[in-house]
């Protein structure tokens, strides 16, 4: 397992990772809003923002993370429960990430977090894909990045 910088080859299996977690794990809190992350719509962020994306690679692109000025943006691998997520987000933390966003509806994200030494900072709504929605904010001090990890 290696986590690396991206590059323009990891564009298309990230982008499909992103595609596929919008359409399944998604859906049930944006519904039909969830069609609009297709696999074009995250290769065109991923073009924009390669700079700031890390890639897990094991045996090809199982996990992606969009980190930016200490941000957690996306944290979303292949398949769960093989530690890519955990190696994803120590990876973040070693990195200066201290806070990310979830949807509120989101359980298995929160725990994830949550079991990691994430603290919830507040609860606000907001506009996504044109409805608004319920998230968390999560934070985590630099003292405590590599707690839990």
């Amino acid at each position: 397992m290696i986590i690396r910088k991206a590059e323009p080859a990891d564009i298309a299996p990230a982008a499909a990772i992103l595609a596929q977690a919008y359409q399944t794990g998604f859906r049930p809190i944006i519904g039909d809003a969830a069609s609009a992350y297709d696999v074009a719509h995250f290769e065109a962020r991923f073009e924009r923002d390669l700079e700031h994306l890390t890639v897990l690679d094991d045996g090809g692109v199982r996990g992606v993370l969009l980190l930016l000025d200490g941000h957690v943006i996306m944290l979303f691998v292949a398949e769960t429960g093989c530690g890519h997520g955990a190696a994803l987000l120590s990876h973040a933390e070693a990195n200066g990430a201290r806070s990310l966003e979830v949807f509120a509806a989101n359980t298995g994200a929160r725990r994830f977090y949550e079991r990691a030494g994430w603290h919830r900072a507040r609860e606000y709504c907001r506009d996504f894909a044109g409805a608004e929605h319920r998230f968390l904010r999560y934070e985590k001090s630099p003292e405590h990045a590599q707690e839990g990890a």
